[in-house]
């Protein structure tokens, strides 16, 4: 069994480094723009706030549900959460589409700033369907603990997303309506 967890480490491993080290698919990028989406409008500077929000809390919060309170995800409810997040992907891939077509120099900022949350809500929707079918295929303790943090994780970042997609799609059409 310790020579399966070697192979599943190496997997993951080229996993990461296909995903954020290949110009080509440029993870990083993403990452970088949605970090400029917490910049605070009147201060011009990032948010730390929404920073801790969005990208330390919900591993904090999937560490302790794992670790410490011993929640690990289970068969069944990471084949429901492949399930949900390839709809998420399919629906936030469809409103990605009609966003770009919504763009008026106006409200540019706002509409680039959910362009780029719901690109990264699709690229964490994508990675956690991943995850979840690795969950349903792996019996190592080790690797369920660690997908389950991921995957509590990045469904955390995903929910605080589509709300803040939400928001902003409400406010660009309150600012439209008149």
């Amino acid at each position: 069994m310790p020579d399966r967890n070697i192979w599943l480490f190496t997997a993951a491993a080229l996993v990461v480094v296909m995903l954020f080290f290949n110009r080509n698919v440029r993870l990083c990028a993403v990452l970088k723009e949605q970090i400029k989406v917490f910049k605070n409008a009147k201060k011009q500077r990032i948010s730390l706030w929404d920073c801790l929000c969005f990208l330390v809390f919900p591993w904090v919060f999937s560490y302790i549900c794992v670790y410490q309170l011993d929640f690990v995800i289970e068969e069944e409810l990471a084949q429901l959460l492949t399930t949900v997040f390839s709809i998420v992907f399919t629906v936030l891939f469809g409103f990605a589409a009609v966003m770009v077509g919504k763009i008026h120099k106006t409200e540019k900022q706002v509409a680039e700033e959910t362009f780029v949350s719901i690109v990264s809500a699709n690229l964490m929707s994508l990675i956690a369907a991943i995850l979840s079918i690795v969950l349903t295929q792996t019996k190592s303790e080790i690797i369920v603990k660690i997908s389950s943090v991921v995957l509590l994780g990045s469904s955390l970042i995903i929910i605080l997303l589509l709300l803040l997609i939400t928001k902003r799609t409400f406010f660009l059409y309150v600012d439209n309506k008149d």
